[in-house]
């Protein structure tokens, strides 16, 4: 009897919750199923900004810079640069975000600008510039995490939905419980031959079960980026108090700093101490008034499981390094936050985790559908009812 009640608020809350949330669970899916392979076709799409063919030894990073700087124009100025693997090109960032009072609502309105220009580090050519703005795969990202909205609105539209489609999973799973062993095989299976209408119940009744351990960690791992106590409490979870402070200041100096450019020591200081054994070297430029180069350098090789990340702090002033926190020095929570983007997307583990990814959020965006079609056929069935009754009342008379 209590069962019985429990299951009723079940349907109820499944229902209610899922016609209120589900344009935005549609939106989120389907968006999340580009983004699983979000890399591999940005590649495929700019193969000739990405890849370049090795002629030589790569020039300079700060001859290569200066280049990046022209190209961008004076009104810009350059911000951070990724430095990829052999047969990659560069990447040179400029970014400025608005001034507050120039921000609506829209997405587009929090960038001044945001451009990445594309070098070939052996013939120092520039090979492009994309306006990250419209570039279609961030678009579609920022649809994904906020609809296309300021992130203090839209972020957090997302994650109510996303909050509370992981209520609805939840529910659906008490609804799909089997009460016996022949309807536990009726719930697992779709039963094609039928009418389309029990085909759509078993689809969504029978997928979304399949779906349903992926479906939560997408979830989970997605509301990172919504909420900062959700973040909070993983990291608490995983055995940090707190996130990690990741911005670090440069010491004040005892003795005057140069103005020599010393950003080519610098590379040439991370590169050593990882053994050229990277994908991309990061680099964050300090602002006016500052002194910190911040690089963060993506390792390839996975020693623990985790996206192998380490940081390095350096002077700007004098180019000698005044702090790091390698991979295998860093807490738990932070590894996981490093590694975060790469469980959501099912990149973690290479193209089968991608492709179980893929094929979650592609149940993800059906759900909604189908749910709402079996909805509209139980509301149809009283309308259809009441119809005969009328045409049999009309009949006898």
């Amino acid at each position: 009897m209590i069962w019985k009640r429990v299951k009723a608020i079940a349907a109820w809350l499944h229902l209610w919750v899922g016609l209120v949330t589900g344009i935005v669970v549609v939106i989120v899916g389907a968006t999340g199923c580009v983004l699983v392979f979000e890399d591999e076709l940005f590649d495929l799409f700019h193969h000739n900004l990405v890849h370049v063919k090795e002629t030589g030894p790569s020039r300079p990073v700060s001859q290569l810079l200066l280049t990046a700087q022209q190209a961008v124009g004076k009104s810009k100025s350059i911000t951070d640069i990724r430095i990829n693997e052999e047969g990659d090109s560069y990447v040179f960032s400029a970014t400025k975000v608005n001034e507050h009072k120039d921000i609506n609502l829209s997405y587009f309105s929090q960038f001044k600008y945001r451009t990445d220009i594309y070098v070939n580090p052996y013939t120092g050519k520039v090979l492009g510039a994309i306006d990250i703005r419209y570039e279609f795969f961030n678009v579609v990202e920022q649809l994904h995490r906020q609809l296309l909205l300021v992130k203090p609105i839209g972020s957090v539209i997302v994650g109510t939905c996303v909050l509370l489609f992981l209520l609805m999973m939840i529910t659906g799973f008490m609804l799909w419980l089997p009460k016996n062993y022949r309807q536990l095989k009726k719930n697992l299976s779709v039963k094609w031959g039928a009418k389309w209408k029990r085909v759509n119940y078993d689809l969504h009744n029978s997928l979304g079960f399949y779906a349903l351990p992926i479906a939560i960690i997408i979830a989970v791992t997605g509301l990172t980026w919504s909420f900062k106590w959700w973040e909070k409490g993983i990291y608490q979870m995983l055995g940090s108090a707190k996130p990690v402070q990741l911005v670090r200041k440069a010491p004040a100096l005892t003795v005057a700093g140069t103005t020599a450019n010393h950003l080519d020591a610098i590379i040439s200081d991370i590169q050593q101490q990882v053994k050229g054994n990277y994908k991309t070297i990061g680099l964050s430029l300090p602002e006016k008034g500052e002194a910190t180069i911040m690089s963060f350098v993506y390792l390839k090789n996975r020693t623990d499981g985790w996206r192998n990340l380490s940081y390095y702090y350096y002077d700007s002033r004098t180019g000698k390094k005044f702090d790091q926190l390698e991979h295998n020095q860093k807490p738990l929570g932070l590894k996981w936050r490093n590694s975060n983007k790469d469980i959501h997307t099912g990149r973690i583990y290479g193209l089968g985790t991608q492709i179980l990814a893929f094929i979650a959020s592609l149940v993800c965006t059906s759900l909604p559908i189908t749910g709402f079609m079996i909805w509209l056929g139980k509301r149809r069935k009283p309308e259809m009812r009441g119809k005969a009754a009328a045409k049999k009342e009309v009949q006898l008379s």
